[in-house]
């Protein structure tokens, strides 16, 4: 018998927590204690610009919570990053304004539509040559959907992926 059991609530192996790793994004294993509950803050004066969306719950403090386009770009083009085979993101404007080919660098392949509670993204990805061009857009899709919708709390209508380049990897 080996001591793989041990160190581990359910004796199926060693806790993979306790060998330096880093704690999953959202930890808190099943059964585990309760968080506690988070304590109030002091009401903040509401914030002039647009809001995200949404409708205030009757526990919410007065306020508005601003998310500018710039932050749900990001966290976008970091999961779309994610994904294998993806080279990086498009070179031209996601927008269609301006000429087509027209460097963006400080918004690379990414365009964000707010409308209530919803986001649309539209991505223009450059993929590794070599790679299943079909696949790897379906998992840029998957990946931005899930990734965006858990960080910003609000339901992804759309994920439009568009390859617009192929490029040898590491290039």
């Amino acid at each position: 018998m080996t001591d793989l059991g041990k160190g581990h609530p359910d004796g199926g192996g060693q806790d993979p927590y306790s060998e330096g790793r880093s704690m999953p994004f959202f930890p808190g294993p099943p059964g585990g204690p309760p968080l506690a509950a988070p304590t109030a803050a002091p009401p903040v004066p509401p914030a002039p610009g647009l809001a995200f969306g949404g409708t205030a719950s009757a526990t919410d403090p007065p306020g508005l919570i601003n998310i500018e386009d710039e932050v749900v770009e990001k966290i976008a083009v970091l999961a779309a990053l994610e994904v294998a085979g993806v080279a990086g993101l498009g070179g031209r404007r996601a927008d269609g304004a301006g000429p087509a080919g027209a460097a963006r660098p400080d918004r690379p392949g990414v365009r964000v539509l707010l409308r209530d509670d919803e986001v649309t993204l539209d991505l223009l990805v450059a993929v590794e040559y070599g790679s299943v061009i079909m696949e790897v857009a379906r998992n840029v899709r998957a990946n931005v959907t899930r990734v965006a919708g858990l960080m910003l709390g609000r339901r992804v209508a759309a994920v439009n992926v568009t390859v617009e380049d192929v490029r040898l990897p590491g290039a």
